[in-house]
């Protein structure tokens, strides 16, 4: 069997060259490339013949752009990288002029620009030469939009994602778009696997910190985003959210928390939270625990303005709220419990998703508030001789009657077993006790937090986590007591009156 070797040898391709173009532009027949079949009666200007970049150049040194073609322009972008290697001394002034041809020439201005924005992300590639992209500076813009190309082809050159992500959430428009507007290209990969347009919309989040005033239109905006953003930028983005906004920004908008507790919750279907940041978890808790206070906030608030009331249960009620103000990163849920007398007056008011009515069982009528609070499961009772708080450990049993049962009634709330010490009062002063019971339970106030607030519109007292507020005065604690006396009583009876016959 006789046996061949092959030997191969590389193939050898020549670099297209540009006058090609000049070719099919002017008619010329060779083998290599062939012009169209124009329609009859227009004929191949047979009179201009191909130039190169010398002559070219020779018209732009010589103010007489008007006579290079819009071939001659492309043929010129191409070719001026040599060429200014062999005419150091020529390359920035010949450049100079090029820009300031652009007012005459749009679509110079075009492939001027679209080239400066690629070259600026990847100045390796000869897409434009040197001597343009450093002497972008000469451009005189003719109008608003040419000024406008200006600042967001610098804000580019700059890296200033933060900037042009305020552009688009001011325009409510995608990056993509916004490049499209001014025919600047947004293909572009940046680095970590991001494109130039998820680079902007990382930066939506620190954007939206700047604004003063963010309405709803902008948080749909952000949510949009956030949801076309693919898996990797999203959660990225997410992180710039959480680490960069304070819950006290972040908890006006219930719809942008639920967005992220259905995504990156700690209970959500499909949630991604273990892939949030230790950091980015806690701020999460944070934003939730502040959209839950502020829904006890509004329930309050809508309590005192349309019910009938008398001035010292208004004024219980708005020392409760600012009361709880302290604890605004802790709360890990809340459920909002109205008698129907409250659902009629106030329902239209709130989010029917986040109230349940509680079922009459004669009790004398009150609007209620569970929260969660890690460990502890907190009962509020607004109004009626109780008016008290009672606080449970966690379990499985009460959680599900809390959080997940529409049969309520008062009388089983008060039915329930509970240690005699975790049904607190709010009777005078009652505020520096009941933080002492909480905090005997690791129930502690927010992180950082130096004045204990009271009274609305004060400062509150000086504040310890080791030892909390300052103690009471004697005769403080005598008035107190002597309140104390009577609503243990009605407490007692109260209790007494749920564990019998409901109905």
């Amino acid at each position: 069997m006789t046996f061949f070797t092959a030997k191969f040898q590389p193939l050898k391709f020549e670099k297209p060259e540009p006058k090609e173009l000049w070719k099919l532009g002017y008619g010329i027949k060779e083998e290599i490339i062939t012009p169209p079949q124009l329609p009859n009666g227009i004929e191949f200007d047979k009179k201009i013949k191909s130039r190169n970049i010398e002559q070219i150049i020779n018209d732009i040194e010589k103010n007489n752009l008007e006579n290079i073609s819009l071939l001659e322009w492309v043929y010129c972008l191409f070719s001026k990288h040599s060429w200014d290697i062999e005419n150091p001394d020529k390359s920035l002034s010949t450049s100079q002029k090029i820009w300031k041809f652009t007012k005459k020439s749009d679509a110079l201005k075009l492939r001027l620009f679209w080239r400066l924005v690629l070259y600026t992300f990847n100045p390796n590639e000869k897409i434009l030469p040197f001597s343009l992209a450093h002497t972008f500076s000469s451009f005189e813009p003719q109008n608003e939009c040419d000024k406008s190309l200006i600042k967001i082809v610098n804000l580019l050159i700059q890296n200033a994602y933060e900037e042009l992500a305020k552009i688009c959430l001011n325009k409510l428009i995608q990056p993509d778009k916004l490049l499209t507007q001014y025919s600047l290209p947004y293909r572009i990969n940046i680095d970590n696997n991001l494109t130039l347009v998820e680079k902007i919309q990382l930066s939506f989040p620190l954007a939206l910190k700047s604004v003063k005033n963010i309405n709803e239109k902008q948080i749909n905006f952000l949510i949009e985003t956030l949801n076309i953003l693919s898996p990797y930028p999203q959660l990225k983005a997410v992180e710039n959210l959480l680490n960069n906004i304070s819950a006290d920004i972040g908890g006006k908008y219930p719809k942008l928390v639920n967005w992220l507790k259905n995504n990156y919750g700690l209970t959500g279907n499909n949630s991604r939270w273990n892939q949030l940041s230790i950091e980015a978890k806690k701020s999460l808790k944070q934003w939730i625990s502040a959209v839950n206070y502020r829904d006890f906030e509004k329930l309050v608030d809508l309590i005192i303005n349309r019910l009938n009331l008398e001035d010292w249960e208004k004024r219980q009620l708005r020392n409760r709220k600012v009361f709880w103000s302290n604890y605004t990163d802790r709360f890990d849920r809340i459920r909002i419990l109205l008698p129907a007398s409250s659902t009629q007056i106030l329902g239209n008011n709130i989010n029917r998703d986040d109230i349940t009515s509680l079922i009459y069982d004669g009790s004398e009528a009150t609007e209620v508030c569970i929260f969660d609070f890690d460990k502890w499961l907190i009962v509020e009772f607004f109004k009626g001789k109780g008016s008290e708080t009672r606080i449970f450990p966690k379990s499985n049993e009460l959680e599900n009657l809390f959080f997940n049962s529409d049969n309520i009634y008062l009388k089983q709330l008060r039915s329930l077993p509970i240690i005699k010490d975790n049904v607190h009062d709010h009777k005078k002063y009652w505020q520096n006790n009941c933080e002492t019971l909480l905090r005997s339970k690791n129930i502690l106030p927010n992180q950082g937090i130096r004045y204990f607030k009271i009274v609305e519109n004060r400062q509150g007292y000086p504040y310890d986590f080791n030892s909390g507020m300052p103690p009471l005065y004697d005769d403080q604690i005598y008035d107190r007591n002597q309140q104390l006396y009577h609503w243990k009583k009605d407490i007692q009876q109260l209790e007494e009156d749920a564990k019998k016959k409901l109905f």
